[in-house]
């Protein structure tokens, strides 16, 4: 694993369990009720992490809106938060975009910024009593959100997957969002355009992963280079993107440290 435990306390976060299926526990934080799983494949590898409480979960704008993104282990340290990973896409001529131009809509504790029609991209909120909404949706005060990304498809539905195979959404590193029954928040990030390490996922595949851990409602967030997990301070997964910080993000979905 490239987690280098720093303290007493971290080190006691790292496990080498596995779960109920067989897949290798690599942080079980019983204090701040995360743990994160590998997930791996032929071609994949990957990292699930079931957050308890998603009451903690919330999405960040970079404070350089139109200009500039930032970095995740910033958004960690600048809100408080334990564990973040990326969310919307952004505009990225050439792969040099530089995070501060949203594509879609998002919503950070009730502060809409949007380039775009709502009702164009799949929005993946939070409402006021913490409950995950997928969908195509216009009016977010109807579903009282107050945390909110756009990007898509849909993988999950009230229990029932949504899509199959690539579903024309190709083989990728991929970020995607879901909810179980008990409210527990799941997030999958898998790696991918790493020969020899790992290719990356279909959204159909992710779906059938989030499905077996009890996922009733999950949607994909901006995936490729940008796909990042971030825990406690690192970079936990391995973006595809030569920069060792990950990307510029426009914005990101994090949790609050207990």
């Amino acid at each position: 694993s490239n987690i280098k435990p720093d303290t007493e306390a971290e080190s006691e976060n790292l496990s080498d369990d596995v779960d109920e299926f067989g897949n290798k526990i690599i942080v079980n934080d019983i204090e701040q009720g995360i743990k994160i799983i590998e997930i791996k494949d032929i071609t994949y590898k990957g990292y699930l992490t079931i957050v308890k409480d998603p009451s903690r979960v919330l999405v960040a704008h970079t404070d350089e809106k139109g200009v500039k993104g930032k970095l995740i282990l910033d958004y960690l340290e600048d809100y408080d938060a334990i564990l973040g990973i990326n969310a919307n896409g952004f505009l990225d001529p050439d792969g040099q975009g530089m995070g501060g131009e949203i594509i879609g809509c998002s919503l950070s504790n009730g502060e809409e910024w949007c380039n775009a029609d709502k009702k164009d991209y799949v929005t993946i909120g939070l409402d006021m009593n913490d409950r995950l909404v997928v969908g195509y949706m216009d009016d977010w005060k109807k579903y009282n959100l107050r945390d909110a990304v756009q990007f898509k498809p849909i993988l999950i539905s009230e229990g029932e997957i949504k899509v199959e195979g690539s579903a024309g959404w190709g083989l990728h590193p991929r970020t995607v969002v879901g909810q179980k029954e008990n409210g527990d928040m799941v997030f999958l990030v898998v790696d991918g355009r790493q020969p020899g390490y790992s290719l990356g996922i279909t959204v159909g595949e992710a779906a059938k992963i989030l499905h077996k851990y009890g996922v009733v409602n999950a949607a994909a967030c901006d995936g490729g280079s940008s796909s990042v997990l971030a825990y406690n301070g690192k970079i936990i997964n391995k973006p595809s993107t030569p920069m060792s910080t990950g990307r510029y993000l426009p914005n990101a979905i994090l949790v609050k440290r207990k």
